[in-house]
């Protein structure tokens, strides 16, 4: 079995000006067209069984709206888990704890935050409600960590996504190994930490020699299979990671097991 951990769709009637939009930021061509069915179509070519989407709000009032339709999508669409949403502002006017009740009441198993789309420092005080209502809730916090090559602006260190790690009962996942092109420092500062997972997404540009010892040190049991698709496909991650030499065990863990411990598909 085969967990995409890491991907992102959009709803039909907005796939299209999202990519375009999202492509001239990155200067990356994406894969396919941005909708589920496109998304579906490439992880069954690459023998990828479950895709996890990782929504971002990119403003407080899309919260809602977009928690509701990934309840929805987890009812009614096979081959992907929709985690929920969150925005740093959303608590101007709504009830955080609330709303992360709701969710995770409904079957959401954590929330994807994105510092610079979103505009906020991980370590921010501002955030500490929604860091423990997901704790107290049992959902993790995916991260979009280290550099972003759409944006100039630069939030989630490994330094400050260490300080977010320090909340009782919280567990997150590191996008892009930790942090994206601040590898170094993720060596540093993140390695051994039990309740933070690193994902593979978008990662294949790094030095398989690095990419390794990052993975040997921190533990294959806290690493998950990532492509960030539509921005790259699974199947170059796919090769990167099995070409290690991380053995049979280790791949298993980071090709599904890990995400099915946390996603409690068992």
């Amino acid at each position: 079995m085969i967990i995409d951990f890491h991907v992102h769709f959009f709803p039909d009637s907005l796939a299209g000006k999202a990519l375009e939009k999202l492509s001239l930021m990155s200067g990356i061509k994406p894969y396919g067209d941005g909708t589920y069915d496109s998304l579906a179509s490439f992880m069954h070519d690459a023998g990828v069984e479950l895709a996890v989407n990782q929504p971002v709000a990119t403003s407080p009032e899309q919260v809602i709206s977009i928690n509701r339709k990934m309840i929805e999508i987890n009812k009614k669409r096979e081959g992907v888990v929709s985690f929920g949403a969150m925005h740093p502002d959303f608590m101007k006017n709504h009830s955080v704890a609330d709303e992360i009740s709701f969710i995770a009441s409904n079957g959401i198993k954590g929330i994807k935050l994105h510092s610079e789309y979103q505009e906020f420092y991980p370590d921010d005080d501002k955030l500490t409600p929604i860091y423990e209502s997901c704790a107290d809730n049992g959902l993790m916090v995916l991260f979009h960590s280290g550099r972003d090559i759409g944006f100039t602006s630069l939030h989630a260190t490994p330094e400050r996504l260490f300080q977010v790690s320090m909340v009782r009962g919280l567990i997150i996942v590191l996008a892009h190994m930790g942090g994206y092109r601040l590898w170094n420092e993720v060596e540093k500062l993140l390695i051994g930490k039990k309740n933070i997972y690193f994902d593979t997404a978008f990662t294949v540009e790094m030095k398989d020699a690095q990419m390794k010892e990052i993975i040997t040190s921190h533990g294959a049991g806290n690493v998950l299979f990532g492509s960030d698709f539509p921005w790259e496909s699974p199947v170059p991650v796919m090769k990167k990671i099995r070409s290690l030499g991380l053995g049979g065990e280790s791949e298993d863990l980071i090709m599904h097991k890990n995400a099915e411990y946390l996603l409690n598909l068992n």
